[in-house]
């Protein structure tokens, strides 16, 4: 009878007592937060030499849109070169002549479509580069047998630079002109950039090549165009930006 009601009193206790707390997870080698969560930022790109490790990097949000719209997140194709001149001078005319009509990045309507009407992936309209053609030849500045490098500022950035410092001048213009040298974006990184007003700055970050804090090879919303970069004319080539390089 004792015995009996000894266990009867322990069987009792035991479901009274604290229980361990068991937690299982299917995290595998992740590291535990203090919240008790796996930390789930995104890893580091690795590669492995077995391939099925290996870690690619993650898109940029610009280059996951274009994914989504089912275009390549590839810079644009460059437009076609114009026709090789017959002399140097003709040449040197059909480069400010080609600045001129050089069609630019789609722009797409987004939030500001609706009022009119418009889908906010319409698109809106493509850059221009005529204001910078027409103020090259207003400050005399004449483009010799070249080569040259050109990065052609849209004519949006110039009246936002024309809005905050003042008019462009001649000193502003001369820092988008590269004499001498045509330089392609790829050896933009590793190549010293003078330009006619003086040296540029080259950086990388976040995934994104810049001069002057301006984007080379600029990406645009939606499935447009962006910015063309290696535009081949003659023996020069031009870069389109979206920021004039006198804000630097």
């Amino acid at each position: 009878m004792k015995l009996a009601l000894a266990f009867a009193l322990a069987g009792s206790a035991a479901a009274f007592a604290p229980q361990a707390s068991v937690h299982t997870h299917t995290a595998l080698n992740q590291h535990i937060g203090a919240g008790g969560m796996a930390d789930t930022r995104n890893p580091d790109a690795m590669q492995h030499e077995d391939p099925r490790k290996s870690i690619s990097a993650a898109p940029s949000f610009e280059e996951y849109l274009k994914q989504r719209a089912g275009a390549s997140a590839a810079p644009a194709a460059a437009p076609a070169a114009a026709p090789a001149a017959a002399a140097p001078a003709a040449a040197a005319g059909n480069l400010v002549s080609f600045i001129s009509t050089l069609k630019g990045a789609g722009h797409v309507w987004g939030a500001d479509g609706i009022a009119v009407g418009k889908e906010e992936s319409d698109l809106r309209g493509n850059d221009s580069f005529d204001k910078f053609a027409s103020a090259l030849t207003a400050n005399g500045i004449t483009l010799g047998a070249g080569p040259y490098t050109i990065f052609a500022p849209t004519n949006s950035c110039l009246e936002s630079y024309e809005k905050m410092r003042g008019p462009v001048t001649a000193d502003v213009l001369k820092m988008h002109i590269i004499e001498g040298q045509a330089i392609s974006s790829k050896d933009i990184p590793t190549t010293p950039l003078n330009s006619m007003a003086g040296p540029l700055h080259y950086r990388y970050a976040v995934r994104k090549h810049f001069v002057n804090d301006a984007i080379i090879g600029e990406t645009t919303f939606g499935k447009y165009e962006n910015f063309p970069i290696d535009v081949q004319v003659g023996n020069s080539v031009i870069h389109t930006v979206g920021l004039c390089f006198g804000f630097y």
